[in-house]
């Protein structure tokens, strides 16, 4: 039988779950940087102790790329940040990195998702189809792609609650009310709302004010603070990793109390573009669903936005919509 997959393919994470129909998913998560070969720095130690940083090498186009491993790493080159990603060289080395993670020969499906905004376009739709399905020749040997299927990134975050939520109350607003998914990803904040199972398109939409940006700025402000030069990857990797302290000019800084200053500004405006996105919608929001990497340092200001409403993080809200891709899949 062949399995299934899900990919998720964000500006600063490769996310992957695959598996066997009915059951659960393999989920895999690596950082989304991507870039040829020849622009990895070099290793000058004997063996990394962990696997997940070694490169996976791909070819695109007939050029070697490196791709799965931390941004910092790439020397003199400029990723990707704009609306036409998923078109780029980098984007096409994460496809064939993420179906390489698979561990599969043979798929008979994958989803995959796009922001809110370009999702709403069938040309850009079937394009990222057309760039997925079929057989890739990597070093791995070939892997086939049967079919492929291309849905809004925040819906995938509603399908993983739909398939996780067991609490009572929670499930009667999830089949009865209003949901309001909430992705605040490295590119775009993205949000859509799915009432009594149905997604509201014109209710749906994304921001650019997003982690990209908070990191930037957060970066900007330690230097100001505490000296140096400004270091938004290093930044980015620390809170991958989940570190609380980072070192900035030689000096040890608490990150969460510096986050969630800038996430204040940078939410605000992220979240007027999404009122007045729901400024026609009739019904009132009953759950608001947090995913994505920021998830939580924008939630923070979400709750006075729609009182009443329960507020939720996903569990591991990084993979969230690539669960809920792989439960589309299936």
């Amino acid at each position: 039988m062949s399995a299934v997959a899900a990919i998720d393919i964000g500006y600063s994470n490769l996310k992957i779950a695959v598996g066997q129909r009915g059951a659960e998913p393999r989920v895999r998560v690596r950082p989304a940087g991507a870039a040829p070969a020849d622009r990895l720095g070099e290793c000058i130690r004997e063996e990394r102790a962990n696997a997940e940083a070694v490169p996976i090498l791909v070819d695109v186009r007939g050029r070697r790329w490196a791709a799965g491993i931390e941004p910092a790493r790439l020397d003199g080159w400029v990723r990707s940040l704009h609306e036409d990603y998923a078109s780029s060289d980098a984007y096409r080395a994460l496809v064939a990195t993420a179906l390489v993670l698979t561990g599969e020969r043979q798929l008979d499906t994958v989803v995959t998702g796009l922001p809110v905004g370009q999702a709403n376009d069938p040309r850009r739709c079937e394009a990222l189809r057309q760039a997925i399905l079929g057989t890739h020749h990597t070093d791995a040997g070939p892997i086939e792609v049967a079919r492929v299927r291309v849905i809004a990134q925040p819906v995938g975050a509603y399908l993983d609650l739909v398939w996780s939520a067991q609490e009572p109350g929670l499930l009667e607003r999830i089949e009865t009310g209003s949901v309001l998914v909430l992705d605040a990803g490295f590119y775009s904040f993205d949000w859509a709302l799915v009432v009594r199972g149905e997604l509201r398109r014109s209710a749906s939409g994304t921001s650019l004010e997003a982690m990209s940006v908070l990191l930037e700025r957060a970066a900007r402000h330690l230097a100001a603070v505490h000296g140096g030069k400004p270091a938004p990857l290093a930044l980015e990797a620390a809170v991958r990793a989940g570190r609380t302290l980072f070192f900035q000019a030689g000096r040890a800084v608490d990150l969460a109390p510096v986050l969630t200053l800038i996430a204040r500004d940078v939410a605000g405006v992220a979240l007027e573009a999404l009122r007045q996105s729901l400024r026609r919608e009739e019904a009132s929001v009953d759950l608001v669903l947090l995913a994505g990497g920021g998830g939580e340092l924008y939630g923070a200001s979400v709750g006075s936005l729609f009182p009443g409403a329960a507020v939720v993080v996903a569990a591991d809200p990084v993979a969230a919509n690539v669960r809920g891709f792989f439960h589309h899949a299936r």
